[in-house]
């Protein structure tokens, strides 16, 4: 992928949970952690992680109560301000990448570096782990210009129309038309099995009005791969299949043009 100055991607992140989890008929879900995920693992990975150069750790969620799962803990960096990121907490590793610097082959081979420093550093292994799911999830920025709304964003700019009902609109009630400020859809997906899901919502880019894209591609239950490498592998790449298309299609190919970018 070619990354230019202009290019909307905000962040591209991977996460993976797992847990064994206890589901009551007339409460939240309970999950269970053996001494391997509360005591063992954060300081095995950070081992395992400052052989492979990531030895700058931040400590975050301080506040949280430890025993509340899939909660960023730590941060792993080669040096402050870096990328990529990698993060874990109870049942959780995160991979991520920011816009400086991303290329979709150099993130999936530090993803596969990250899975493999989770497959040392997590006293079970990767493959023994009681997976959740997996989710890849990359977010786009636009800025608005001015005078120019979400809805005309959503209907001029992305491939996705908003409209009302002519008799509603011509209540003596209403004044102008209605604006749609934030959309999201979810369909299946066969390949990687699982949802995915776009969320497009009203937001303020470094201080300016803008519109964030959420586009998520997630297996869970039945639909999760097995956390091994090979099929993680294979996952990843599917998943990032999804995500080209979504980004090529979505788009206006007009606006598309503007920042000259495209997902390869």
């Amino acid at each position: 992928m070619t990354q230019l100055s202009d290019a909307p991607l905000i962040e591209a992140i991977v996460e993976m949970r797992w847990g064994k989890s206890k589901h009551s008929a007339n409460g939240p879900t309970e999950f269970h952690f053996p001494p391997e995920d509360t005591e063992f693992f954060p300081g095995q990975f950070f081992n395992v992680a400052a052989k492979k150069g990531f030895i700058h750790v931040e400590r975050i969620n301080k506040e949280v109560p430890s025993a509340i799962p899939h909660i960023v803990r730590y941060r792993f960096r080669r040096k402050e301000n870096t990328w990529p990121v990698y993060q874990i907490g109870l049942g959780l590793f995160v991979a991520n990448q920011a816009k400086d610097g991303y290329d979709w082959d150099i993130f999936f081979e530090d993803i596969k570096q990250g899975l493999g420093i989770l497959d040392e550093g997590h006293p079970v292994g990767l493959s023994k782990l009681p997976a959740i799911g997996i989710e890849m999830r990359y977010q786009d920025g636009f800025l608005l210009e001015d005078g120019e709304t979400p809805s005309d964003f959503l209907t001029k700019k992305l491939n996705i129309g908003f409209t009302q009902p002519k008799k509603f609109i011509e209540s003596p009630s209403f004044k102008g038309m209605a604006q749609c400020k934030n959309i999201t859809f979810t369909i299946e997906s066969v390949r990687p099995k699982g949802l995915i899901m776009v969320n497009v919502i009203e937001s303020l880019i470094n201080g300016k009005k803008g519109m964030v894209m959420d586009t998520m591609v997630r297996s869970t239950d039945d639909s999760k791969p097995n956390f091994d490498m090979e099929s993680l592998s294979v996952w990843l790449e599917e998943a990032h299949n999804i995500q080209s298309h979504a980004f090529k299609t979505l788009i206006n190919p007009a606006f598309a043009r503007s920042f000259n970018e495209a997902r390869n």
